[in-house]
């Protein structure tokens, strides 16, 4: 009889797996519909809305500011959700369809969704920074960001912007799961998301959230170029992706060296503000998180270089190789061409001989 393929148990590791994004969705859904009651809308509030305002209610054409506080943690917590279950649908109806379709690999496969699922991520983390600095007018204005920093307090569409940000660094650590990544994978990406949490996290808690929000606009605007090269090469269009990868390497260098300067001139800014303006507690804070970020680039530059050179390497031995085996047809080819030699003169011989006799 022909077999039907049994659904895995409720609740087990492969069902999770597999019904991620509607399992995630519901419990979103849940948490949303609190709004609608009274009894529960103050508890719902905290996952879905910002919180801790700091205006003045009394005076109504007063913009509505809100400062750093604990309810962030359930904000951030319910977004990451969130972005766990868009994560799940853009694989399953974008990239795994993409990815058998171009055949690839099982290692080319995990490359191309781990690169293409978060592109689009990237991207929205640009469009939303250049919107919010669009909105809070300081697109043409922005040595304006250096005037409110350190920030105790920001409008609601930046405080929300970075739950958005913590929120999706904070995904990616239950993604890793989700996305079956090998064991001995997990402790690299982990340094890796850490090592993005650590000053995002500092940025915001410290009031340093608008050079950030400049530097954040660098940095994923180079990891976009990457992601796209990654993505064209794992499809096998190396030609393409050689040109896009040269481009992503000058950006790559740009972008360090804007992130370096951008957390030195922060940091001679907030040197230059009275007692009044920030406390000493506060400028240490501060500078923890510039140095933590000049670090940062200073290890992924030399990441970098290790890359460039172990491109270069592998260039060297496919040219070499390449030159040895060009060298082995050519002296094959030679060979064969004095073997036909040889047995042309030895008919000859032969025919000469008979001719003789």
């Amino acid at each position: 009889g022909q077999k039907t393929e049994k659904d895995p148990p409720i609740f087990s590791q492969e069902y999770l797996l597999q019904n991620q994004a509607d399992l995630i969705s519901s419990l979103c859904l849940v948490i949303m519909s609190g709004l609608l009651f009274k009894a529960t809308r103050a508890l719902s509030a905290k996952f879905c809305m910002v919180q801790h305002n700091t205006t003045n209610l009394t005076d109504p054409d007063e913009k509505a500011m809100y400062a750093v506080g604990r309810a962030d943690i359930c904000m951030s917590l319910f977004y990451s959700l969130l972005f766990i279950a868009i994560h799940a649908v853009e694989n399953e109806y974008f990239w795994e369809k993409i990815g058998r379709r171009l055949h690839l690999s099982k290692t080319r496969m995990s490359e191309f969704m781990d690169q293409g699922s978060t592109m689009p991520f990237h991207i929205a983390i640009v469009a939303g920074a250049i919107y919010v600095f669009v909105q809070e007018d300081m697109v043409y204005n922005l040595t304006s960001i250096w005037e409110h920093t350190p920030a105790d307090s920001m409008p609601m569409l930046i405080k929300f912007y970075w739950i958005l940000i913590i929120a999706f660094v904070l995904h990616q650590y239950p993604e890793m799961y989700f996305m079956r990544v090998k064991n001995e994978d997990m402790p690299d990406k982990i340094i890796g998301y850490t090592a993005y949490l650590i000053p995002i996290l500092g940025a915001y808690l410290t009031g340093l959230v608008y050079p950030a929000t400049i530097i954040l606009v660098i940095h994923c605007g180079t990891e976009v170029l990457k992601a796209l090269s990654d993505v064209v090469g794992c499809s096998g269009n190396e030609d393409m992706a050689q040109p896009l990868y040269r481009i992503w390497s000058v950006a790559f260098i740009l972008a360090r060296n804007a992130i370096a300067a951008i957390s030195v001139v922060t940091f001679f800014k907030l040197r230059g503000k009275t007692p009044d303006e920030i406390s000493q507690l506060r400028f240490i804070a501060c500078t923890l998180v510039l140095l933590i970020l000049l670090g940062l680039q200073l290890y992924l530059g030399w990441k970098f270089v290790q890359t460039v050179l172990s491109w270069r390497h592998q260039a060297k031995e496919v040219a070499l190789a390449q030159k040895k085996a060009d060298n082995f047809w050519q002296q094959r080819k030679e060979a064969n061409k004095e073997a036909k030699k040889a047995r042309a003169e030895k008919r000859a011989a032969k025919a000469a001989e008979e001719k003789a006799d």
